[in-house]
């Protein structure tokens, strides 16, 4: 049975190596389109795609070497890394929690660290919001926003200056809170995912988390 092998371009080093006595290599061209043979494999050229192992003796093919394509390699790459990327998160599960309660806690305690900080920020925020309504009371009785046909005097500057940092500090606040609201949702379905996941490694069912 023909064996395919898949070989990306991080493997050139396999042309160096001495083919079996017995094995002549098969493949087209990529200049001249001519079926080339040789007891060595050819250099690496993306141009060729595929090269065939044949057994001197019989004829017959027994291996077939096809090379990646960019693309697919770049494909390969990501699917090793995800794989990689997913022993070690398992690895990291049954290593550190005997049980998912210990899962839940920890994740207990990292939503309410982030509900006490959005806590703290949505106040500063609700407290520069205040601020401003107090400032667009106080500016209403000046040319602000500006208006070429006022007869309003024209507002501090002192005024001005504390309104835009007021106003700026605020949306900072607003932001920090996104953020963290952001982070909390992040965290929460993480820990459903590993929670899910050290059930499967366990064998534990929905309704046994033991």
């Amino acid at each position: 049975m023909t064996r395919i092998m898949l070989i990306a371009s991080v493997l050139l080093g396999l042309g160096a190596i001495a083919p079996a006595m017995a094995e002549v290599y098969k493949w087209t061209d990529p200049d001249s389109g001519d079926t080339q043979y040789a007891h060595a494999m050819p250099v690496r050229d993306p141009r060729i795609k595929v090269i065939f192992v044949i057994d001197e003796k019989t004829g017959v093919v027994t291996e077939t070497i096809r090379y990646l394509t960019p693309e697919e390699e770049q494909e390969l790459k990501a699917q090793d890394d995800a794989e990689r990327k997913q022993l070690e998160r398992d690895t990291y599960l049954v290593k550190t929690f005997l049980s998912v309660e210990e899962i839940e806690r920890l994740r207990n305690e990292r939503v309410e660290t982030l509900d006490a900080q959005i806590q703290v920020k949505s106040a500063l925020a609700f407290g520069q919001e205040s601020k401003l309504t107090d400032l667009k009371t106080e500016l209403a009785q000046y040319n602000f926003p500006v208006k070429s046909d006022s007869d309003l005097p024209a507002a501090p500057e002192d005024l001005l200056l504390d309104y835009a940092r007021t106003l700026e500090q605020s949306q900072t606040y607003r932001d920090d809170v996104e953020a963290l609201e952001d982070r909390k949702t992040r965290i929460n379905a993480q820990f459903a995912a590993d929670i899910k996941r050290f059930r499967e490694l366990k064998g534990l069912n929905a309704s046994n988390s033991q």
